[in-house]
């Protein structure tokens, strides 16, 4: 493991530590920014039509009106991927139009 990845889990083991005992100064709002960051779950297409709860038709209709993003390439791999936070993020903002 090289460095940067071992001080980021020494970081959040220790933050962990610190949530148990009940000394954690994150508020609600920081804790829930924290977690959507680690919680960047790539989804395959199909996974995320199942996670939206919608027909593959209407996620592609949706992705070419710019109202779902359009997946992105990851290195190695041939699908698209997108991100259940950023689904989430254009959801809601779908359903405030």
């Amino acid at each position: 493991m090289n460095f940067i990845k071992e001080q980021f889990a020494n970081l959040l083991r220790k933050t962990a530590d610190k949530i148990e005992s009940g000394n954690c100064e994150l508020n609600e709002e920081q804790a829930i920014e924290i977690m959507k960051m680690i919680a960047h779950q790539p989804l395959s297409k199909e996974q995320a039509v199942l996670y939206l709860n919608m027909s593959t038709s209407k996620f592609d209709a949706l992705v070419k009106m710019n109202k779902l993003p359009k997946g992105r390439k990851r290195m190695g791999f041939k699908e698209k991927v997108w991100y259940q936070d950023e689904l989430d993020e254009y959801v809601r903002i779908i359903n405030n139009e």
